[in-house]
């Protein structure tokens, strides 16, 4: 009976990882913020490799928190880390949209969905391939 519960509870999501991937994955992204301002102002970078870095803090940050959600999960991690980025996606949209709402262009939108869950879905399969 407990063996029967246990392969039933490993078909479906397990949504606290997943909750877990996106608060870490939050809390890269605002420190890769961060560190990225902090570079901007102290070093003389152009503006011109501002989208690179951000494109890449963002897909860095969706990485490390599909990664730790399919660490949780333990199992599916291509879902779970996918699962992770999107919910990151929403969340710092909703964010974005309460600090400073105006029009939203598609274009941006999308580069941002695909950065994040492709990086969520990476960093899922890496968190599954490389437990111990």
């Amino acid at each position: 009976m407990g063996l029967e519960l246990e392969k039933e509870r490993s078909r479906g999501l397990n949504l606290i990882a997943i909750g877990r991937g996106t608060l870490m994955g939050a809390v890269a992204s605002l420190t890769g913020t961060l560190l990225m301002a902090a570079l901007f102002y102290f070093t003389s970078l152009s503006e011109r490799t501002f989208p690179y870095i951000v494109s890449f803090v963002l897909f860095l940050s969706g990485m490390l928190g599909g990664s730790l959600a399919a660490r949780s999960a333990g199992n599916r991690g291509l879902i779970h880390g996918l699962a992770a980025g999107t919910a990151l996606f929403l969340l710092l949209w909703l964010a974005a949209v309460a600090v400073l709402p105006g029009p939203v262009t598609s274009g941006m939108l999308l580069k941002k969905f695909f950065l994040l869950a492709s990086g969520g879905a990476l960093g899922g399969f890496l968190g599954i391939a490389l437990l111990p």
